[in-house]
């Protein structure tokens, strides 16, 4: 069995099969990168045939049979977990144990400790006496240490990976889970992690980056020095395209520095000029819903005082700067579509892209109406800004020359189109703020195609908003022209 030995590190690509069909579905999708995979056993719908299994794949196989106490599904008796398992290592499998079930004290119970990983999991929470519990894990013969302990929030992730720093090159994982998880999880890879798990198809844990991403937007099969950090702030970050494009920059000006996602829950809580890591963290994206908390977090440009927003952070002398190049994103391509003057937009939201959105076309000269669900909000950005405002059922009795789609709606392919239909008939200029990750146009943008309506699509706003912020991020010579070239390898990804 020594060819199907997992390598150190190991990349392992986690599956998690409803049956046996299903695994030969999700096996023919690994990443050829990939030097191992995992089936979650206890994410099945039913037992499935350990021997079948280790037929679909010539790489190493690990079968693993997680708890519910570990963040998992198996709610068996120990006496099945023990069956399970040994059924597992029997056929050939490397097989995941934890560490307090007892089954690895038995030397005889699992001979060939090169196919064991012993494992702990705090969902969580790191334990208090983690230090403990690791030497123990380390002392047990296996192939490879795990220790993964859950993460509140965006410190408690960053409190993890900095623990893996203590053991490269050697034979231990220490990575954290949660929703938190997804930036620990990449340094912790960096910092020499003995495995990485990514999922191919659904994530078989929170906070999981899918494995190709892994590969191509972190490179993490190329471990190296980072000397800063940067990464994009909000509250859902993971269907952003920014670490795929500013991960793509540096590593094309051969810049040690890497973008990471950086979910955030709470910024009244933990500002993320306040994160502490070993590099430090030079520069911030930040998304919905928090630019309105980063313009007040950090002394403005004027760009950020004009739209009281802020989508960009940057340490200064003293303090941190908030810069605003959402502005940009949507005044260069309207500029491209000529002037607005003595021309109507209407903007639909009222967060932080709606801002930048009415200091823009006000630039160029557009008489902005706007328009939201939120009617209360609607009406208080309105007199914030000095403009009118018109309640959402009125959008479709308007007869605008732009319309602005300034809401988070179109991101997923079941949201419905933001501009009805009857305002179409008058051929406006149709502006989606909103890009889908997967390459394809928002329903919007395919609605006024298909009207024969000029239009600007998000990827637009974002490569014209991302060449500024590159060039705030270190990268002077960014230019629009490498940025849509980036961007439009997105969907091989």
């Amino acid at each position: 069995m020594s060819e199907r030995v997992i390598p150190r590190p190991a990349f392992i690509a986690s599956l998690a099969p409803r049956d046996i069909s299903d695994a030969r579905r999700l096996a023919s999708r690994v990443p050829a990168k990939a030097s191992a995979i995992e089936y979650r056993m206890d994410l099945a719908d039913g037992p499935i045939d350990a021997a079948s299994l280790m037929e679909l794949d010539s790489r190493p196989a690990i079968l693993t049979l997680r708890t519910a106490a570990e963040g998992g599904h198996f709610r068996g008796d120990s006496g099945e977990y023990k069956r399970r398992v040994s059924e597992a290592y029997s056929a050939g499998a490397t097989v995941d144990v934890e560490h307090s079930s007892g089954l690895l004290s038995d030397a005889s119970a699992f001979p060939d400790r090169q196919r064991v990983i012993v494992s702990f999991h705090s969902p969580f929470s790191l334990p208090e006496d983690w230090e403990r519990r690791l030497e123990a894990m380390r002392a047990t013969p296996s192939r490879a240490v795990k220790f993964v302990a859950g993460a509140a929030d965006l410190p408690a992730a960053l409190r993890i990976a900095e623990i893996q720093k203590r053991y490269r090159q050697d034979s231990v994982a220490v990575f954290p889970m949660g929703p938190a998880s997804a930036p620990g999880r990449v340094l912790s890879a960096l910092s020499g992690s003995s495995l990485i798990y990514g999922p191919v198809d659904a994530a078989t844990a929170p906070g999981q980056i899918p494995l190709a991403d892994l590969f191509r937007v972190y490179g993490v099969d190329a471990p190296r020095e980072i000397s800063a950090l940067f990464g994009i702030v909000g509250q859902e970050v993971s269907g952003s395209l920014s670490p795929f494009l500013h991960n793509a920059l540096f590593r094309a000006r051969q810049l040690d520095q890497l973008y990471l996602p950086l979910p955030l829950t709470d910024f009244a809580r933990v500002k993320p000029q306040e994160l502490s890591f070993d590099p430090p963290f030079r520069g911030f994206s930040v998304t919905r819903p928090w630019k309105q908390a980063a313009a007040q977090s950090a002394v403005p440009s004027e760009d950020v005082r004009a739209t009281k927003a802020a989508n960009t952070l940057l340490p200064a002398r003293s303090r941190w700067r908030a810069e605003n190049t959402d502005v940009d994103g949507i005044f260069d391509p309207l500029a491209d579509h000529d002037t607005g003057e003595g021309r109507s937009a209407v903007i639909l939201g009222a967060g932080g892209v709606a801002r930048s959105a009415i200091v823009a076309a006000r630039k160029i000269g557009y008489e902005v109406l706007i328009a939201a669900r939120r009617e209360q909000a609607a009406e208080d950005l309105a007199q914030e800004f000095g403009v009118e405002s018109i309640a959402w059922e009125a959008v479709a009795d308007a007869e605008a020359d732009l319309y602005l789609n300034a809401t988070p709606l179109g991101t997923r392919e079941e949201d419905p189109a933001f501009i009805p239909d009857s305002v179409l008939e008058w051929k406006p200029l149709v502006f989606d703020c909103v890009y889908r990750r997967d390459g394809q146009p928002t329903r919007t943008i395919e609605k006024a195609r298909a009207a024969r309506c000029p239009v600007v699509d998000g990827i637009q706003m974002f490569a014209a908003q991302a060449v500024r912020q590159a060039r705030l991020f270190g990268v002077a010579d960014a230019t629009l022209e490498e940025v849509q070239s980036i961007l439009a390898q997105r969907v091989s990804a």
